[in-house]
């Protein structure tokens, strides 16, 4: 298990390169330029003006896009009281699993996924992927697990979890708000959350150099 910031410098097997959480008030502007092969925005919070050249695009919160390097120079402005966004950046390739917001809070639902001896006060489930994934957390604090490792993240951390490693955010102490970015997929290129009980016995990939 890996967790790592954005002033940090990610695991070597990561196709994340690096990951930055803009937030923006109405009307405040930010220009980036590409600096990887790939990469990715995602709206976290009200609305967000994308602009690349004579081109315009509005990110509400878990609406996200692909840029192409080539296109150079882009801003994104504010367009409420208060607006964010995440900017993912790295070399993934072009078969990729998803991306999105989820939140995690208390909760005494069942857990459909793998069965746990840890403690749970949530209803994420035990599960794991046929890709890497990346936990951001944008707000909120808790406990995360990967295999048999267990290790407590708050707001601007980001978890790597490889290739089939089983993973899961059994704790929360303060309610969670976070993007999931699962990036190229890989062996049987299965999509979703997967279980030991149903889609076979994980086998985890060892991280990759």
């Amino acid at each position: 298990m890996t967790i790592f910031r954005s002033t940090t410098k990610p695991p070597a097997w990561s196709e994340l390169e690096s990951f930055e959480i803009v937030p923006l008030a109405r009307d405040e502007t930010v220009a980036r330029r590409p600096g990887t092969r790939t990469e990715r925005l995602i709206g976290t919070l009200g609305t967000c003006q994308l602009r690349r050249g004579a081109r315009t695009l509005l990110l509400k919160e878990g609406q996200f896009i692909d840029l192409d390097p080539s296109d150079g120079e882009w801003t994104m402005t504010g367009h409420a009281d208060a607006s964010q966004f995440v900017r993912l950046s790295g070399h993934w390739g072009d078969d990729i699993a998803g991306c999105g917001i989820f939140r995690v809070k208390p909760s005494d639902a069942p857990n459909k996924g793998d069965a746990v001896t840890y403690r749970k006060n949530t209803s994420i489930d035990r599960h794991y992927h046929d890709c890497d994934e990346f936990w951001i957390l944008l707000e909120g604090k808790g406990q995360v697990v990967v295999d048999d490792t267990q290790e407590a993240m708050g707001p601007g951390d980001c978890l790597c979890i490889g290739m089939g490693h089983p993973h899961d955010f059994p704790w929360v102490e303060e309610d969670v708000k976070a993007v999931f970015f699962e990036t190229t997929l890989q062996g049987r290129k299965r999509t979703g959350h997967l279980w030991n009980h149903t889609h076979g016995v994980a086998q985890p990939q060892p991280e990759r150099v």
